[in-house]
């Protein structure tokens, strides 16, 4: 979309960017992942994330799909990555890697999952209600119990 004349507002040193611009929030995080389909499964099959089927997927070019994580999506993008997908080469705890965090109200569902699944996770530093796991892709998450932010 192009800026609207309408709606455009005086610009002042005195006012920050993201409040000229009226910044809303996070729309969607994207991940690139190697399998669509096993990536699906995951994040639907096992996290339970429901498809937006509103979003354009024949539009692009390259598989993909659209995830509602509460009001917010993460997009699953099929193709070739340039960060290393062998845990080896990552950081041992997801926290000191790129990740997104999904805010959550009772944990213990999840950590139950992913020890029946053996998926391997790492409770925060911090000390927070928060554990960090990756995608078969080794893309981290961080889940964390309770934080308000809006």
């Amino acid at each position: 979309p192009t800026p609207s004349s309408a709606t455009a507002t005086a610009t002042s040193a005195d006012v920050p960017l993201s409040e000229q611009i009226g910044i809303e929030g996070v729309h969607h995080v994207a991940v690139i992942v190697e399998s669509l389909a096993r990536s699906m499964a995951f994040y639907v099959g096992l996290l339970g994330l429901p498809v937006n089927p509103d979003r354009p997927t024949a539009k692009l070019p390259y598989d993909g799909a659209w995830l509602m994580i509460g009001p917010e999506m993460v997009h699953l993008m099929e193709l070739p990555n340039p960060d290393p997908t062998d845990a080896q080469f990552r950081p041992e705890h997801g926290g000191k890697d790129r990740h997104f965090c999904i805010g959550v109200r009772n944990l213990a569902p999840l950590v139950a999952m992913l020890q029946r699944e053996g998926i391997a996770f790492t409770a925060s530093k911090s000390g927070r209600p928060a554990i960090f796991f990756r995608d078969p892709d080794c893309n981290t998450l961080e889940v964390v119990e309770g934080l308000k932010w809006r």
